[in-house]
């Protein structure tokens, strides 16, 4: 007798559980919640997650369900992370999340952003929307901060992974961070230009050991990106590509030691230079091993200038 699969949480469901934790909608989240399919004690599901995650948002007093930070969870991303919601976060998202030209709620997740199939794996979800909460209030903030404390002295640290700088006060809570924790070395991407720009005309100055990449799918010009690359913080672009969808459903795109990985970067690196990217360098997928020295290019200040690409794979 073949086995049914137990029903999961929608990818709209999600937005719709987000929107309701976001507007502090107790009643709303609740019943959404009870309506999720499944067993609340059966671990690693969806339902177990939810409940997890709604018990401590009903009061917040206890510790938080899920960890701030990833801690060098895998060899893709071999450094610690961190996370918040996609979309929800991303003031300056554009095309990626969105779709061309109509970037209007109703088009809401229908971009090509690569975070929302992460949500195939529910504790990633409820840790982006855990994290988000976190940094909407200044206890959260705190907590936050106190985890950025602890971790160990010279690693490296990647903001974001998934979502982006939601406002200015944000913003500059990570830019103190970093400068709080000169030992760590933390890049990240980011479409939140106008946010950068703002902190920069306030005479912010900008931590020493924090990279930003440019990254593509912004809803805002040229203009504004001339503007951002100049910036002391700023590596340079990260821009995805179209590529020959054979590259996505083998992997390629995933491992340099993928077969095809060869080829697939040697179509980025071409469509880069076709949209009239001079110095390029086509992203193989996994961080650990991207050049040499053990670095990672878009973390690596011997590749400022440097437009690196990724083909694009939602």
């Amino acid at each position: 007798m073949k086995t049914i699969d137990e029903p999961k949480l929608s990818t709209p469901g999600k937005i719709d559980l987000a929107r309701l934790a976001l507007a502090n909608d107790l009643p709303g989240l609740s019943k959404l919640v009870a309506a999720i399919p499944g067993d609340p004690a059966k671990v690693n599901t969806t339902k177990y997650f939810a409940t997890r995650f709604l018990e401590w948002f009903l009061d917040r007093s206890g510790p938080v369900p899920f960890s701030v930070f990833m801690a060098q969870g895998n060899s893709k991303l071999p450094f610690y992370a961190f996370s918040s919601l996609p979309g929800f976060d991303c003031p300056g998202a554009g095309a990626c999340l969105y779709g061309e030209n109509d970037f209007t709620p109703d088009n809401f997740g229908k971009g090509w952003c690569y975070s929302f199939t992460g949500w195939r794996y529910p504790a990633a979800f409820f840790r982006q929307l855990q994290n988000s909460i976190l940094l909407r209030s200044s206890a959260g903030r705190a907590l936050i901060s106190n985890e950025f404390a602890n971790i160990p002295a010279g690693r490296t640290v990647r903001l974001y992974v998934d979502g982006d700088f939601a406002n200015l006060a944000i913003l500059r809570f990570w830019m103190d961070q970093c400068k709080a924790r000169e030992d760590l070395k933390v890049y990240g991407y980011s479409k939140s230009w106008k946010l950068f720009l703002t902190l920069d005309r306030q005479g912010y100055s900008f931590p020493e050991n924090y990279l930003l990449n440019v990254s593509s799918g912004s809803r805002y010009g040229s203009t504004v990106k001339e503007k951002l690359l100049q910036l002391d913080c700023t590596r340079g672009e990260f821009v995805a590509v179209p590529v020959a969808r054979k590259w996505i459903t083998s992997k390629a795109y995933q491992d340099k030691g993928n077969e095809g990985s060869k080829e697939y970067r040697a179509e980025v690196a071409a469509n880069l230079r076709k949209a009239g990217h001079k110095k390029v360098f086509a992203c193989p997928g996994a961080c650990g091993n991207c050049i040499a020295r053990k670095e990672h290019a878009c973390g690596s200040g011997r590749m400022r200038g440097v437009v690196i690409g990724i083909g694009i794979h939602n």
